[in-house]
């Protein structure tokens, strides 16, 4: 792969549109049920459903380290955990190396992908990076084709 194709995937081409989030005012139960439920370890955290605006992320971790292992109460709001801005956010129009970049910079693996709007249009994963540059590497990569074998 040329270093051409690689700065032109955007985050829009290896994100995972639509995610799952909650907003600051839900419990830290209902968190951790959606985590469960939908296999996520992030939940973007917006101001309302209507706006979707981001104002926080919260994690597998901040729940575990921040709650339960300080002795919190599950009944806790999700503001209570989360971590606030500034937040560690790529722009839908980034490229790979900024996407990298930003998530060497920040010590993360996860970052919530933002319209021009502020709005949360996904979630862009370190794996999602990798699992694409290695897939135009090997030629045989196809959106939606991760997680999933040819039988």
């Amino acid at each position: 792969m040329e270093l051409r194709e690689r700065n032109e995937m955007q985050a829009r081409d290896v994100m995972c549109p639509n995610p799952s989030v909650v907003t600051r005012n839900e419990s830290v139960a209902r968190a951790a049920t959606m985590m469960r439920e939908r296999h996520v370890g992030v939940l973007p955290v917006i101001d309302d459903l209507r706006k979707c605006h981001l104002v926080g992320i919260v994690t597998a971790r901040d729940i575990v380290v921040r709650g339960v292992a300080s002795d919190q109460e599950g009944e806790r709001c999700v503001a209570d955990l989360m971590t606030q801005p500034p937040l560690a956010v790529v722009h839908v129009d980034a490229d790979v190396d900024d996407i990298v970049d930003t998530m060497n910079r920040e010590r993360v693996r996860r970052l919530p992908v933002i319209d021009d709007r502020g709005r949360v249009v996904g979630i862009v994963a370190l794996s999602d990076v990798t699992n694409r540059l290695y897939g135009r590497l090997r030629g045989g990569f196809h959106p939606g084709s991760i997680g999933h074998r040819n039988t």
